[in-house]
């Protein structure tokens, strides 16, 4: 699919073989430890990560290849509704999303925070603190935030012209770090990877409080995915969850247990 755009495969020691005729894609970003792209020695891009890496055993067990799409995540749940993308990862159900993708799963626990670099964060202990500080926040476009947040918005349209929308998570770090907004939500496994990696310093970029948590899935296309290969996917997660296959990627991916 998406002929258009570039498409990488997950190079992995058992791969499939290339007379598969199934193709799955899936929207990718570069976001450790879900999606970590790399480079062979012979600049051929493949992907690694828990998410890239799951997706990849799902796809293998239902008889299909997988193919991931590097697309923002704004762009990508657009080409997921038309058909043109098969599958996203890390997507909340709620019933816009339920009419038009299909969900397997849940594969994770997602938990996103609100940080600050602002010297007043510590007054900022929920979202009605949030709304009553005044202050700009960079947020991802398409992301859901909780229903708290959809209800904020909902009653308040004003507080949107405080968000600034961006179409990578990179953007939204970078205007972060600069300063040019005070506020910013972050997922908390990424967020444990930028403490470690000394790109955010937990004494200037603090954790204000925990916005929203749920169940993350696997969506498919209703536009692309037929009943039958839903049915085939279901299957295959049913596998990979009884023989242990998921179990061994988040124990190597996420081996403190969080958000498993």
């Amino acid at each position: 699919m998406l002929k258009v755009l570039s498409i990488f495969f997950i190079l992995l020691p058992a791969a499939i073989s290339a007379s598969t005729s199934c193709q799955l894609s899936i929207q990718a970003q570069h976001y450790p430890p879900r999606f970590i792209k790399q480079q062979n020695t012979d600049g051929k891009v493949y992907w690694q990560g828990f998410n890239a890496e799951l997706f990849h055993l799902l796809a293998k067990n239902s008889g299909c290849e997988a193919n991931y799409i590097e697309v923002p995540w704004g762009r990508a749940l657009q080409l997921l509704a038309s058909g043109e993308l098969d599958a996203m990862s890390n997507m909340s159900h709620n019933p816009e999303r339920d009419s038009y993708a299909y969900f397997v799963g849940p594969h994770q626990q997602e938990r996103i925070l609100v940080l600050s670099n602002s010297p007043g964060a510590n007054l900022v202990k929920d979202l009605s603190a949030l709304l009553q500080s005044g202050q700009a926040i960079s947020v991802m476009q398409g992301i859901y935030y909780g229903e708290q947040f959809e209800q904020a918005l909902a009653r308040d349209p004003d507080w949107s012209k405080r968000l600034i929308y961006v179409s990578s998570s990179q953007q939204k770090l970078d205007l972060f770090i600069a300063g040019r907004v005070q506020f910013t939500f972050e997922d908390s496994l990424n967020l444990q990877q930028l403490y470690l990696e000394g790109v955010l310093n937990p004494q200037q970029h603090k954790l204000a409080f925990t916005l929203h948590q749920n169940s993350v899935y696997f969506a498919f296309s209703k536009q692309s995915v037929t009943l039958p290969q839903l049915r085939q996917l279901q299957q295959a997660w049913q596998k990979i969850t009884a023989d242990g296959s998921l179990d061994k990627l988040k124990n190597q991916y996420f081996p403190d247990g969080q958000n498993q």
